[in-house]
């Protein structure tokens, strides 16, 4: 097999082209107007606002620092300005059962109207209705009732009087009693209980007789005197609500006749005018009949609470539908609540202490929310699923809910709910909330799945640089130059692992460009050059470097044992990826091999100390599964391993090093030396095939800080998978050492070649016989299997001669 070339330099970076930039700088570029490279997503955000129907609720998915947020606000706005605002909504007292508030709804910019109408209207009847009270033609009129009423009582009673004055009895006034008829003495005055006493029996009879028959008839008259008297108060009354009504009607006609097309507030304005008639002395005595604690938080302390409007939410000053993010979604927050007050120990509430919610004020629009924040508030979730289930939002208690409470509230009716909700989450949460809930698939059927990167294709090259003309601009940053543009749109490709893709992680870009702006103004430039990108470049790595500047201390004095030069047998250099998420770092580590007579087991130390993942430990399955299939096809590979990454103390997962353990165990069983000056990474299959790791821009450049740190010699590389050739975007630095012919980077695709680079012989190909030749690392490794599997059978007959004559000797 021929042995792979280095890669040229053209294979290592993908630069942008001077022709492709033809501005100024970026204050030349129009700003971006639509999304780039969410074209999934943007159908399914489309789908998910067009579609009228209950359930199309929308998750949006995807890495942190995509810009879901920006873009799916940015959409729904968008949709929202095509839309018409919705209606209002208020809560008004329901006179006839004030636990059960009424929901109306009004035209937009109309509830405040009415509020308006009705507040001035009861400012009104605070003046109209005691100046009609407060008048000369009420006054005689009430006292006429009153003065008829008291001649007829008059005229009743007098009448009794004077018959029983015929009879000798006196008409006399007791308390409590009330009227009663008692004897007369000489001089018409009531006799005493002395005087009575002395008087014969036959007299005191005829007296008793006598008061009884005119008790009767004075018991008859008081009767007819109640009546006179309720009469008289229903005058009073009738009186009463002549002079309210003529206080009220005309203001009320005036409401009745503006909102005449809203039958609910046709029968709100009836009951109002009935209860207003039933309760005038709220406006006569400045009363009122709710608890100083309630009054104490009305919105107007002028007009009774049982009076006033709760506007709960209105859209007058939007000309189209809303677009709510609720940052802060707990229950309350979400579906609206009714707030308490206290004073003095009591607990009170009314219907204008109800609240809305986020729902309510999204309510005929769209409502944004971050999907980790909802779950993390406790029945926040369960409220935002009851309401989207019955398309209904129902203001009440979480105590009530949860019945942990008896306590008197409120039931206000509920109003319908037509809203498009909107989550934010990763995939993580999607496939949990998938997995675990089966009400979410039924609520949010729309999944719109954000991109991290694009093609970097020569169109989506210029939306691109709109894009960064547009950051630039909404941040107030410096304008970019061309060269600095296409330095950011390299690094893009880079932030993507791949040279013909752009990352679309804006958290990054943004960070990017104004840490570029800082080193421009920094410098006192006008404008961001390529060099403060690469500036900002260099400096994120120093903030970054504390970790890797102490590995690389570590190696320089042989704390970590690694080797650059020479040769070793069952020592190879294997790579990986140590950081955080948004610095990586390579990291050079010592995979070293043994092997011994054995039953042809591998043993992956990692995994045995419980230091080895689970991917890594498949990656040591698949490389025994391929050494079987060379060497053991038809007989037990009479050999045993061991295999592991010295100086692992934190675990290692993954199986980007299979291919450098395979390596490292052909070396160990041909014992044949590897070279030290060259470091490898890929995984395998059972074939023998090469496969694509991740990382790889930051592996090679771990590996070559530490050869640049023992000093470069022309020799050390780094032995890629091919399939990541095209992800190559390395730091200007290292291409400048492959340029020099210093440092070198070569891709494989078959473990054949791998081992031939690295064991500077042919891995070797099986002769038509089914032979290795001699030569060759494949044909060592058989010759020195073959050797063990001889001693095997020369052991096993030995065996079997000394077993044949012990059973002889028994027999003799």
């Amino acid at each position: 097999m021929r042995t792979p070339k280095p890669l040229p330099l053209s294979k290592l970076y993908k630069a942008c082209r001077a022709g492709d930039f033809k501005f100024e700088d970026t204050r030349q570029i129009a700003p971006l107007d639509t999304f780039i490279g969410q074209q999934r997503a943007e159908e399914a955000l489309e789908f998910a606002t067009s579609v009228n129907r209950k359930g199309y609720n929308l998750f949006a998915v995807g890495h942190a620092g995509l810009g879901k947020r920006t873009m799916l606000k940015r959409f729904l706005e968008k949709t929202a300005e095509q839309m018409q605002p919705p209606a209002d909504w208020l809560y008004l007292q329901d006179f006839s059962n004030v636990r059960k508030p009424w929901a109306v709804s009004l035209p937009c910019g109309q509830g405040q109207a009415f509020k308006e109408d009705l507040q001035e209207l009861l400012l009104d009847l605070k003046q109209a209705i005691p100046a009609a009270f407060d008048n000369e033609g009420f006054f005689e009129r009430a006292e006429k009732i009153k003065d008829h009423f008291a001649d007829q009582q008059s005229t009743a009673l007098k009448a009794l009087a004077e018959e029983g004055g015929e009879l000798g009895l006196k008409l006399v006034l007791q308390t409590p009693g009330g009227y009663s008829f008692v004897p007369a003495d000489q001089d018409d005055q009531p006799m005493d209980a002395g005087e009575f006493a002395k008087l014969d029996d036959e007299l005191r009879r005829d007296f008793r007789e006598k008061i009884e028959k005119m008790e009767k008839k004075l018991r008859l008259a008081l009767r007819e005197l109640a009546q006179l008297e309720k009469q008289s108060r229903q005058e009073q009354l009738k009186l009463n609500e002549e002079v309210t009504d003529d206080a009220i009607q005309e203001g009320l006609q005036s409401i009745r006749e503006k909102y005449a097309d809203f039958a609910r507030i046709q029968e709100y304005l009836e009951a109002l005018y009935q209860d207003i008639q039933d309760n005038v002395a709220l406006f006569l005595e400045d009363e009122d009949d709710e608890s100083e604690a309630v009054a104490s938080v009305s919105p107007d302390k002028r007009i009774p609470t049982r009076y006033q409007v709760n506007l709960l939410v209105s859209h007058a000053d939007r000309d189209h539908a809303p677009v709510i993010e609720e940052s802060m979604p707990t229950h309350n927050n979400l579906v609206g609540h009714i707030e308490n007050v206290t004073y003095q120990g009591t607990v009170a509430t009314d219907f204008t202490l109800i609240r809305p919610g986020a729902l309510h004020k999204a309510n005929g629009g769209f409502l944004l929310l971050d999907a980790e924040r909802l779950l993390g508030h406790p029945y926040a979730w369960e409220g935002l699923k009851l309401a989207l289930r019955t398309g209904t939002l129902r203001i009440d208690t979480l105590e009530r809910q949860l019945s942990v409470s008896g306590s008197v509230s409120l039931e206000p009716d509920p109003i319908p709910l037509k809203c498009t909700v909107a989550l934010m989450g990763d995939y993580e949460l999607l496939h949990a909330l998938q997995d675990q809930d089966p009400e979410f698939v039924e609520l949010f059927k729309v999944v719109a799945e954000f991109e991290t990167e694009m093609p970097r294709t020569p169109a989506n090259t210029k939306l691109y640089t709109r894009l960064i003309a547009s950051m630039a601009a909404r941040e107030a940053l410096l304008p970019f130059t061309p060269s600095a543009v296409m330095r950011v749109v390299e690094e893009a490709s880079r932030m993507a692992d791949h040279q013909n893709k752009l990352s679309l992680n804006a958290a990054d870009l943004n960070h990017l460009l104004r840490e570029a702006d800082y080193r421009a103004r920094r410098a006192a430039s006008d404008r961001v050059e390529a060099d403060h990108l690469r500036e900002a470049l260099a400096a994120r790595r120093r903030r970054a470097g504390r970790y890797p500047e102490q590995v690389l201390e570590s190696i320089e004095e042989d704390f970590i044992m690694i080797a650059t030069q020479g040769e070793k047998v069952g020592q190879v250099n294997g790579l990986t990826v140590v950081g955080s998420h948004d610095f990586l770092h390579g990291q050079p580590s010592r995979i070293t091999a043994r092997v011994h007579y054995g039953q042809g087991e591998v043993l992956d130390i990692e995994r045995s100390v419980h230091l080895g993942g689970s991917m890594h430990s498949k990656g040591v399955m698949i490389l025994t599964g391929y050494l079987c299939g060379l060497f053991g096809a038809e007989d037990t590979l009479p050999l045993d391993a061991s295999i592991v990454f010295e100086q692992s103390y934190g675990g290692v997962d993954g199986d980007s090093a299979s291919l450098g353990e395979l390596i490292c165990l052909l070396s160990a069983m041909s014992d044949l030396p590897i070279a030290q000056s060259r470091a490898v990474t890929g995984s395998i299959n059972q074939m023998g095939e090469v496969q694509p790791i991740g990382g790889v821009n930051e592996k090679i450049e771990g590996f070559f800080e530490v050869c640049q740190l023992r000093g470069l010699d022309g020799t050390q590389g780094v032995i890629i998978p091919q399939q990541n050739v095209t992800q190559l975007m390395l730091r200007e630095e290292v291409r400048e050492a492959v340029e020099a012919g210093q440092f070198h980077i070569w891709a494989v695709s078959q473990v054949e070649e791998a081992v031939q680079l690295l064991l500077d012989k042919p891995a070797g190909q099986l002769t038509e016989k089914g032979e290795w030749p001699k030569n060759s690392v494949y044909g060592k490794i058989a010759a020195r299997l073959d050797h063990l599997r001889e001693k095997d059978s020369d052991k096993d007959s030995e065996k079997s001669s000394d077993d044949s004559g012990d059973k002889k000797t028994s027999k003799d």
